[in-house]
């Protein structure tokens, strides 16, 4: 395959534009994750506390009858 002068030259710099994104993409993958496991620790303790709290309700309105 052959190409122009421009062409080619617009080829190469999307190409480094591509290779620039990605060496700076890649790297935070491993932060992305370990960010998102956390939030889905987060979530289950926040479900068991809505969940205790609402079992708490429950028995201070057996025991004081309110």
């Amino acid at each position: 395959m052959f190409f122009t002068g421009s062409l080619k030259e617009e080829l190469i710099m999307e190409t480094e534009i591509l290779g620039l994104m990605l060496g700076a993409v890649l790297p935070l993958y491993p932060l992305l994750i370990a960010i998102y496991q956390r939030m889905g620790r987060y979530d289950e303790i926040v479900e068991e506390f809505k969940r205790l709290r609402d079992e708490h309700e429950h028995v201070k309105e057996a025991y004081h009858g309110t």
